[in-house]
C-alpha cells in the first residue's frame, strides 16, 4: 500500500507538472520537455544567497510570491510613503495650484537609490509638459547608473508608475531626456551643484529619503547586513579610496568606539561592547557574521543578568533584543564611515539657500540622531523666519504600509515651506 500511495504521488505531480509547463504543446510528443525535479540543498535549507533569495535572477512569479507575503523582494527596493511625499512636496494631483501650474519646476530627490520614489516625481513632472525638471543625487556609483538607465527606459516607453493607475501618454516621455538629471555626488554637494548651474533659489520641491536602500542591504559584498557573510566595509561609494567599517575598527581606540556607539545608536551597552570588539588582545571582527556573533556573545550575558532568571517567553525574545543590538552597533559604524550625520547637517545647511519661496522640503528618518537633527532645524529655521510651516507633529507610514513593507515600521516624514527671504 506504501510504495503504490508514493508511485501515484509521485505520477500525480509529474502529470500535473507536465501540463503546467507543457500546455500549449499537450499532446505533442516532439516538443516535451523531461520533468526537471527541483533543487536540493545540503542540509535543511538553501544556504547562498542566490539559492534562497531566487527572486535576486528577475523571475516574475517569485517576485509576486514574495510581494504576497508582505516582504521585499531581495535587490529590489519598495518606496515608502510615495503619497505622503508627493503630497507634501506640492505634487499630488490636488495639490498644485493654479500660479504653480504656470511656472515650470525644479525638484531635487536627494536619494536616487532603486529609484522608487523619482518614478513618481517624473511620472507627475512629464505629465505637465511645461519644462519642469528632476534632479536626482546619489553617490552610489554603482547602483546609480543602473536607476538612470532604468528611469529612461521607462520614460521612454510610457511605462513610468502612477498612484492612481492613471497611464495616460505625455507627448513629453518620449522626446525630452532633459526631464532628468543624476548626479553621482554624495547630497551634501547639493548647495555648490545647483549653483554651479545657476538654479540657487529656484528647487521648488526637495526630498531626503535617509534609509539605506534595500539593493545595499540585499548585496552580500557591500556589508551593510549581519544576516549573510560579507567583507566588514560598509561604504556607500565603494569606489571612493575611504575607510571600510573594519579599517575603522582597527583605528578607533576602546573609548572611541564607546563614544561613537552612544552618540550614533543611543546603545545601551556600548562601553561592554566597545571593549569585547577592539579591547587589548581581541581580535578584530573581518566580516559581518563575525561582527554579529561577537556581538551577541558579548551582550547575550548582560541581558541575563539583567533580568535575572528569564522565563521562557523571555528566552524566545533574546534573539529579538541580540538582533536588535547587532543592527544598532552596524547602524553605528556605517554612519561613521559614511559620515552620515555631517552630510546631513550639511544638506540642512544649505536647504535655505536651494528652495525657492514657497519651496518645499521633505525628509524621511529612520532613526533618532536623524530625526533629532531634522528637528531641529526645521524648528530653529520657523523661529527664525526662514521658514513659514514645519511639520512640529511627524508623519508615520499607515498600518497597511507597515504590514506591506515591514522596512517602513521605523520611518518619519518632517516637512518644511521656505518663507520669503528674511
Amino acid at each position: 500500500g506504501g510504495s503504490f500511495l508514493k508511485n501515484w504521488s509521485e505520477d500525480r505531480y509529474n502529470y500535473v507538472n507536465f501540463y503546467a509547463t507543457n500546455e500549449d504543446t499537450a499532446g505533442d510528443a516532439t516538443t516535451t520537455t523531461p520533468h526537471r525535479r527541483r533543487q536540493r540543498y545540503s542540509g535543511r535549507y538553501p544556504r547562498s544567497f542566490q539559492d534562497k533569495y531566487k527572486e535576486i535572477s528577475g523571475d516574475e512569479s517569485t517576485i509576486q510570491k514574495v510581494l504576497a507575503k508582505g516582504m521585499t523582494p531581495a535587490g529590489t527596493h519598495v518606496p515608502i510613503m510615495v503619497k505622503e511625499c508627493l503630497h507634501y512636496m506640492g505634487l499630488g494631483s490636488s495639490d498644485t495650484n493654479e500660479a504653480d501650474k504656470k511656472q515650470p519646476l525644479l525638484v531635487v530627490d536627494c536619494t536616487l537609490g532603486y529609484g522608487g520614489h523619482s518614478s513618481y516625481i517624473l511620472k507627475y513632472l512629464s505629465k505637465r509638459n511645461d519644462g519642469s525638471r528632476l534632479i536626482s543625487f546619489d553617490q552610489d556609483s554603482l547602483e546609480i547608473k543602473k536607476t538612470e538607465e532604468r528611469l529612461r527606459s521607462a520614460l521612454k516607453d510610457n511605462s513610468l508608475p502612477s498612484l492612481n493607475g492613471d497611464e495616460e501618454s505625455s507627448d513629453r516621455i518620449a522626446n525630452n531626456d532633459d526631464i532628468l538629471t543624476a548626479v553621482n555626488q554624495n547630497f551634501q554637494t547639493l548647495g555648490a551643484y545647483l549653483s554651479s548651474v545657476d538654479q540657487t533659489k529656484k528647487v521648488t520641491s526637495l526630498l531626503a529619503d535617509l534609509g539605506l536602500s534595500s539593493m545595499q542591504i540585499d548585496d552580500n559584498d557591500r556589508g551593510f547586513t549581519y544576516k549573510r557573510v560579507g567583507p566588514l566595509d560598509m561604504r556607500m561609494n565603494p569606489d571612493e579610496n575611504t575607510e571600510s567599517a573594519n579599517d575603522l575598527l582597527r583605528r578607533l581606540r576602546v573609548r572611541q568606539l564607546k563614544s561613537m556607539l552612544k552618540e550614533n545608536s543611543d546603545e545601551e551597552f556600548a562601553a561592554e561592547i566597545a571593549v569585547g570588539l577592539i579591547g587589548k588582545g581581541v581580535k578584530i571582527p573581518e566580516t559581518t557574521v563575525e561582527l554579529a556573533d561577537r556581538v551577541r556573545d558579548i551582550v547575550r550575558p548582560l541581558i541575563e543578568k539583567q533580568n535575572g532568571k528569564m522565563n521562557s517567553n523571555q528566552m524566545k525574545d533574546m534573539k529579538r533584543l541580540l538582533d536588535s543590538t547587532v543592527a544598532r552597533v552596524m547602524q553605528a559604524i556605517r554612519i561613521e564611515v559614511n559620515g552620515e550625520f555631517e552630510v546631513l547637517e550639511k544638506l540642512l545647511e544649505d536647504i535655505p539657500s536651494v528652495l525657492a519661496t514657497g519651496g518645499k522640503a521633505v525628509f524621511l528618518t529612520f532613526h533618532s540622531g536623524e530625526d533629532r537633527r531634522v528637528k531641529k532645524s526645521f524648528k530653529s529655521g520657523f523661529k527664525s523666519g526662514i521658514y513659514s510651516a514645519w511639520s512640529d507633529d511627524v508623519v508615520r507610514p499607515s498600518r497597511e504600509e507597515r504590514r506591506n513593507n515591514p522596512r517602513s515600521s521605523c520611518c518619519k516624514l518632517r516637512w518644511a515651506i521656505r518663507s520669503e527671504d528674511v
